[in-house]
C-alpha cells in the first residue's frame, strides 16, 4: 500500500544519518532489543487477553446476538453462520466475526461483528456490512465461471495467477447479488497488481473490485549507528530472519537471503542493500513491539505472524502486496527506502487487511486503508521516540525521503499544505487517493494532539471552534479498536460510527466519547442516525448485612451487590477503611463486574478489642461509591471448666459464676476444680487475678 499518489507511489526511508562529527560506520546486528520504547509505558497487563471462562461467555453472548437481532441484522430463512474467529483488541476487548453463509454460499459484506467487553458478557458493538436481506437473490448463475475468468482477466495487462471462480453473494452494495469471486495477479498500467473481481454472475458486469497492492514513497535514512535487530544463525553462518517474529525476515527482491559469516549487517550507504533491510527490519521489529505493546496486537495478521521484506526493487515505490512488503528507491535512484515512518506505512496496510471484515471496493475505503499506513507509521516513529538529530517523531509521512525533492510526502495536521483533502464531502473526491487520504489523518491528529496542542503544529479545522485531543495513546487505541468493526465497504461514516462505540467500550467516562465525535465533527464527516450518544457508566452499591456483631478472635461476612444504574457494566475494585486493630477484611473476588457480588469478609483475633466499628467499603470504577459496614465485636466468650480437658497457661473459664485464669497446662481431673487448685488456677476479677 502507498504513501503517495497515482502510479508509481512512493514509501518513505527514514535513513537517521549520524551526527556529522561521526564517521559513518557499519551498522551492528544485534539480538538486545533498544532498552526503552517510546513514552507512556503500559502496564504489562492492560492489553492482556481474556481468560478461558471469558471468552467462552463471549461465545454465548454473541450467540445469543445473533438469535435476538436476526432482524437488525438481515438474517434470513436462507442464511447460516460459521464458528466465529475470535480476536483481542486493546483492554481485553473481544471481536468475535461471524462468515455468512446464503443458501450455502459464502456471503461478501455478510459478516457479523460481535464485540464484548474484556469479561465476555456485555456487548459493546454488533455491525454488518450487509444492507438488505438475501431472500429474494438468484443463486444459479447464468455466466459461467469460465466466462467470469476471463472478465477478470481482462482487467489487468498482463496475468501471471489468477484463483478458481467461486460463486459468491455480493452484499456490500445497495443490491445484492450472486457473483463470481476471483483473485487475478500481474500487472496494470501502474505496476504490480493483485486485483479481488466481483463479476455479476447473471449479467456479466462488474459489481465490485478492489486491488491488495498499494504503492508508498520511501526514505533511506538509517536509524542511528549502531541499531539492534533480531536475527537468526550460529557463528559463522547468520540470517536475516527474525527468531522471535514468525513470518519477518529481510532478502532480496529475487527472493535470495542475505547472509554473512559474522551478524553484523550493512555499510552505511542508502544505495546499499544490506544496510536497506537493516532499517527496514528494524522499523519492521519496532513497529511489531508498538502494537502488541500499546494495542494488545499478536503479530501484524492479528495471530502471531509476520510478512516478508523484498529489498532492491528498482521501481520508485515501496509496495505491499497483500503478502509481503518491497522496498524501492527513490525517483532520483540515490536511497533505497525502508525506514520507520514508510515501513511502518506498509505493514499498516497489513494490519489493515488483516482486521475485521474486508474493505470493498469503494473509493473511500481505499483512502482509508492509504490513512491507516500513514497512522501506523506515525505510531512507530512515535514509540521509537529518535531524538532530533536523527528522526523525532512527528506527523509528516515521507520528509526523509526526497523523493520529488525536499519535503514531506503528506502532512497530517495540515494535509492541505501539500496538496491533500482536510474536510470531508459527498460525493467524495475519487481521482486521488492519497490526497483523500488527509481527511482521515487530519482527524487522528485532531483527537490525539488536538487542533492548538502547546509546542506542537496548530490544525486547522473544517468546522467548529477547534478541538481538544485526547492522546496519542488512546487516540490509537480508538483507532485500532475501530478497524476491529471494519466492514464492507468502509467507509468515512463507517469509521466514525466505529471509533465512537470503540470510545465507548475502552473508557468509561465521556470525555473521549464526546473527543472522538468533536474530531470527526471538525473534518466534516457527519454522524448517522443512531450514532450512539454518551451515557456516563455508574453504579450503585449494596451490603446485604449492613449490620454484624462477632466475637472476637471470630469472623463476620456480608454480601456487596453492585448494580449498573447507566450506561455498560465496568470492572470495580473493592477497598476498606475502619477496620479495628487485630482484624482485617478481604473481599472475594476483589473486582467484580458490576451487576455482580463479592463476599466482604472481616476476620478478628483474640486481640480485637470489643467495641462499635464503621467500616467503608469503596467500590472504584468510573466513579466511586461506598456503603457502611456496622461491626460490634464482643469479648470472647468464657468456656465452663469441664474435668478431663487440656488447658494451656492462660485459658480462662467460668465455674459457678466465677472466672479463672489457668496458670499452667495440665489435664483437669474430677476434684482439681478452680476454687480448690491455685497452683493451677487463679481467680480473675475486674479482669485482674484476685
Amino acid at each position: 500500500m502507498a504513501l503517495l499518489a497515482a502510479g508509481a507511489l512512493a514509501v518513505g526511508v527514514l535513513h537517521a544519518a549520524p551526527p556529522a562529527s561521526a564517521a559513518p560506520t557499519r551498522l551492528a546486528a544485534v539480538t538486545a532489543p533498544p532498552s526503552s520504547q517510546g513514552t507512556e509505558a503500559a502496564p504489562p497487563a492492560l492489553h492482556a487477553p481474556p481468560d478461558d471462562r471469558a471468552r467462552s461467555r463471549a461465545l454465548d453472548t454473541a450467540g445469543r446476538v445473533l438469535t435476538d437481532r436476526a432482524a437488525a441484522l438481515r438474517a434470513g430463512a436462507g442464511d447460516t453462520f460459521e464458528r466465529p474467529t475470535v480476536a483481542f483488541g486493546p483492554r481485553g476487548l473481544q471481536y468475535l466475526t461471524y462468515k455468512r453463509l446464503h443458501r450455502g454460499l459464502p456471503v461478501f459484506g455478510g459478516d457479523v461483528i460481535v464485540a464484548t467487553d474484556r469479561g465476555g458478557t456485555a456487548v459493546t458493538a454488533v455491525t454488518t456490512g450487509q444492507r438488505r436481506g438475501l431472500d429474494g437473490v438468484e443463486t444459479t448463475p447464468t455466466v459461467t465461471a469460465e466466462r467470469a475468468r476471463d472478465i477478470a482477466r481482462g482487467l489487468l495487462t498482463s496475468v501471471t495467477g489468477q484463483t478458481a471462480p467461486r460463486l459468491t453473494v455480493h452484499a456490500a452494495g445497495a443490491r445484492p447479488r450472486l457473483t463470481w469471486e476471483t483473485v487475478v495477479s500481474g500487472s496494470s498500467k501502474d505496476g504490480a497488481a493483485n486485483l479481488h473481481v466481483y463479476v455479476d454472475a447473471r449479467d456479466g458486469s462488474i459489481a465490485d473490485r478492489w486491488d491488495d497492492v498499494r504503492h508508498g514513497v520511501g526514505h533511506s535514512y538509517y536509524n542511528g549507528d549502531p541499531v539492534h535487530i533480531d536475527t537468526s544463525g550460529s557463528p559463522g553462518a547468520h540470517t536475516l530472519v527474525d527468531p522471535k517474529r514468525p513470518g519477518l525476515r529481510c532478502s532480496r527482491v529475487d527472493n535470495v537471503p542475505i547472509d554473512g559469516a559474522d551478524d553484523e549487517w550493512g555499510n552505511a550507504s542508502p544505495t546499499d542493500m544490506e544496510t536497506s533491510c537493516v532499517d527496514a527490519l528494524f522499523a519492521a521489529q519496532r513497529e511489531w513491539d508498538m502494537v502488541r505493546e500499546w494495542l494488545g496486537r499478536d503479530g501484524f495478521d492479528g495471530n502471531g505472524n509476520g510478512f516478508p521484506i523484498l529489498v532492491g526493487n528498482r521501481q520508485p515505490n515501496a509496495t505491499w502486496s497483500g503478502s509481503e512488503v518491497e522496498i524501492g528507491r527513490n525517483t532520483s535512484g540515490t536511497k533505497l527506502i525502508g525506514s520507520l515512518d514508510v515501513v511502518g506505512h506498509e505493514f499498516g496496510h497489513a494490519i489493515f487487511q488483516f482486521t475485521g471484515g474486508p474493505r470493498g471496493g469503494d473509493p473511500e475505503a481505499y483512502t482509508l486503508d492509504e490513512s491507516t499506513g500513514d497512522i501506523f507509521g506515525t505510531l512507530t516513529e512515535h514509540y521509537v521516540n529518535h531524538p532530533a538529530a536523527i528522526d523525532e517523531p512527528d506527523y509528516l509521512l515521507g520528509e526523509k525521503v526526497d523523493f520529488f525533492g525536499p519535503g514531506p510526502l503528506r502532512n497530517m495536521y495540515d494535509p492541505a499544505a501539500l496538496g491533500g483533502t482536510p474536510c470531508y464531502s459527498e460525493p467524495f473526491p475519487s481521482g486521488d487517493t492519497y490526497a483523500a487520504a488527509g481527511v482521515q489523518n487530519h482527524w487522528f491528529y485532531l483527537l490525539a494532539e488536538g487542533s492548538a496542542p502547546a509546542g506542537k503544529p496548530a490544525s486547522p479545522v473544517c468546522a467548529g471552534e477547534g478541538v481538544t485531543g485526547v492522546g496519542l495513546r488512546k487516540a490509537a487505541e480508538i483507532f485500532m479498536s475501530g478497524l476491529h468493526l471494519k466492514t464492507a465497504p468502509w467507509t468515512y461514516v463507517k469509521a466514525r460510527q466505529a471509533t465512537v462505540q470503540s470510545a465507548l467500550a475502552l473508557y468509561p467516562g465521556c470525555e473521549e466519547v464526546r473527543r472522538v465525535k468533536a474530531a470527526w465533527d471538525a473534518v466534516t464527516v457527519p454522524a448517522t442516525p443512531g450514532e450512539p450518544d454518551c451515557v456516563p457508566n455508574d453504579f450503585s452499591v449494596r451490603l446485604a448485612s449492613p449490620d454484624s456483631t462477632v466475637e472476637a478472635g471470630r469472623t463476620a461476612t456480608t454480601v456487596l451487590t453492585t448494580t449498573t444504574t447507566s450506561g455498560q457494566r465496568q470492572q470495580v475494585s473493592l477497598s476498606f477503611t475502619g477496620a479495628p486493630s487485630g482484624a482485617t477484611v478481604t473481599a472475594q473476588p476483589p473486582v467484580v463486574e458490576t451487576d455482580g457480588s463479592s463476599t466482604i469478609t472481616l476476620s478478628t483475633s483474640a486481640t480485637t478489642p470489643p467495641g462499635v466499628y464503621s467500616i467503608t467499603v469503596t467500590a472504584t470504577g468510573s466513579v466511586v461509591r461506598s456503603a457502611a459496614y456496622t461491626v460490634t465485636v464482643t469479648p470472647p466468650a468464657v468456656p465452663a471448666w469441664k474435668p478431663y480437658t487440656s488447658y494451656k497457661a492462660g485459658d480462662q473459664v467460668t465455674y459457678k459464676g466465677a472466672t479463672y485464669r489457668c496458670r499452667i497446662r495440665h489435664l483437669s481431673l474430677p476434684g482439681w476444680e478452680p476454687p480448690r487448685t491455685p497452683a493451677l488456677w487463679t481467680k480473675v476479677r475486674a479482669g485482674r487475678p484476685s
